[in-house]
């Protein structure tokens, strides 16, 4: 199936848009070699950073993605605090509301999102667009629900406790991958992915910002490494194709926003 008047397709990007996003990216951490205990110089940095990066690049509908990163990223770091999963090393002023995550890291997981955006829609990363409603309920959509709870109970139950996260993620995975095979621009992405994203955080990592249990590479421990494998290039990117054809349809459409 090919996009059509009924399915137009969303908005590609290029590799010069990639570079750049790749730049702003990196700037914080930068940053962070000097400044990693200092919230203030590090909440400017990353607003000042963000601001620069959509004057140059920004994109129609960016900021529903930047939201996204900041509820989602900010509220998976608030669940891995509460249940012990990693921690933070700079001070926070979220701590007093039972939050202890640096006030510029839920932009900076916002930012973190709109990257993965720009990623995913290179055009050799896009698939094919949905037989009907962007949203409407499928196998992949319920098998990956499925998995993301059971990851969730996994690593909640079991995070001090090596080797069965890593086990338990493994088979998990290994039991998606099985179910629903992964077409080949969605393996290419996942190599992409996989190439970008662990030595990014490695870095933050490395920086001190935040700390694992039982690391094995790069101050990361196994099950995160697996976890790589589904959260982006499987789960986000199948989240984020909702969305994108659901926004050209609006586009194409507008009469019926």
């Amino acid at each position: 199936m090919t996009a059509t008047a009924a399915n137009p397709k969303p908005e590609s990007t290029d590799p010069r848009r990639i570079a750049l996003e790749l730049y702003f990216l990196c700037v914080p951490l930068i940053a962070l070699s000097a400044y990693l205990m200092d919230t203030r110089v590090m909440t400017w940095v990353i607003v000042g950073n963000l601001a620069l990066r959509f004057l140059i690049i920004g994109r129609r509908a960016d900021r529903i993605f930047l939201l996204i990163g900041v509820v989602a990223g900010g509220g998976n770091d608030l669940m891995s605090m509460l249940k012990g999963v990693y921690y933070y090393t700079p001070p926070s002023l979220l701590k007093e509301y039972g939050a202890p995550i640096p006030i510029w890291m839920l932009l900076y997981w916002g930012h973190i999102f709109v990257s993965f955006r720009q990623l995913f829609q290179l055009p050799v990363f896009q698939g094919e667009p949905p037989a009907g409603k962007p949203w409407a309920i499928d196998k992949r959509l319920i098998a990956d629900i499925i998995v993301v709870v059971a990851f969730r109970i996994i690593i909640y139950n079991t995070v001090r406790n090596e080797p069965w996260p890593t086990i338990g993620f493994a088979s998990v995975l290994l039991l998606r991958l099985l179910v629903i095979p992964p077409k080949k621009h969605e393996w290419l992405l996942i190599v992409a992915v996989m190439l970008l994203g662990p030595p990014f955080e490695a870095a933050l990592i490395g920086f001190g910002l935040y700390v694992y249990f039982d690391p094995v590479l790069g101050g990361m421990p196994a099950w995160l490494l697996i976890y790589w494998i589904f959260a982006m290039p499987i789960l986000l990117k199948g989240i984020f194709d909702r969305i994108e054809w659901g926004l050209a349809r609006k586009q194409k459409n507008p009469a019926r926003q």
